[in-house]
């Protein structure tokens, strides 16, 4: 069963001639364990692709199934706990909590989900050794570095086993040293637990350690998903 089938997906923002399409058509499907990068210039609909693929928007029109659910058919509070079970979200500003400790905001997903604060716990010490932050787990947004800050985030994106991960992108407020762990993190998890990644990136070398590339220009895809990265043109 895909983790993503996304068909004719679009978004139009506002009505009228005064409407602005952002997806105008894109349909995309990722299996367990695929990694496809969305790439494209500022503007290109990136984003709202990987919202409406997430569940955090609403298409205007096309269809969206998560993991067999189709979103179509899900009210507010079944996105939400959607999201929170089955899809796992990875921003550039990691949007961690300032007065929760790493292993707080790690654990987070599970204790909304109704997990007690021991499983939690236990659960945010084995992603944290998985994402090398066991070291880390006592300490406060504010004490660590920005490596460490979304490499917690990457933590917490999958402490809850999501079907499918999206990651807008995940380098983008990193050097390039901490941007290359954080990609190898979220190849790793990828290839071991077969959670299925979406990212965007506008990083050509982030971009390339994907299996497949889906290329962006006007909300519309100007490169097939399946084509190799040796046949794309130079932006």
């Amino acid at each position: 069963m895909p983790a993503l089938q996304a068909h004719d997906l679009r978004k139009v923002y506002g009505h009228g001639e005064s409407g602005v399409a952002a997806v105008r058509g894109v349909s995309v499907e990722l299996m367990a364990g695929d990694c496809v990068a969305v790439v494209g210039p500022s503007g290109c609909g990136k984003s709202t692709l990987l919202h409406l693929c997430g569940g955090m928007d609403r298409p205007t029109a096309g269809s969206v199934v998560v993991d067999g659910v189709t979103l179509a058919g899900l009210g507010d509070d079944g996105l939400t706990q959607l999201r929170r079970e089955r899809v796992g979200f990875v921003f550039q500003f990691f949007n961690l909590l300032p007065t929760l400790t790493l292993s707080e905001n790690i654990a987070l997903p599970l204790l909304l989900a109704g997990v007690s604060a021991g499983e939690g716990a236990d659960r945010a010490r084995s992603c944290a050794d998985a994402v090398g932050l066991s070291h880390r787990l006592h300490h406060y947004p504010s004490q660590v570095s920005g490596g460490e800050l979304q490499r917690s985030a990457v933590a917490r994106a999958v402490i809850h086993r999501p079907a499918l991960l999206i990651a807008d992108e995940p380098t983008g407020n990193l050097d390039t040293d901490n941007g290359r762990r954080v990609l190898d993190i979220l190849r790793t998890l990828n290839e071991d637990t077969g959670v299925a990644v979406l990212l965007a990136t506008h990083d050509q070398a982030v971009a390339a350690r994907a299996d497949r590339i889906l290329r962006m220009r006007d909300g519309l895809v100007v490169v097939p998903a399946d084509a190799t990265r040796a046949a794309l043109p130079h932006a």
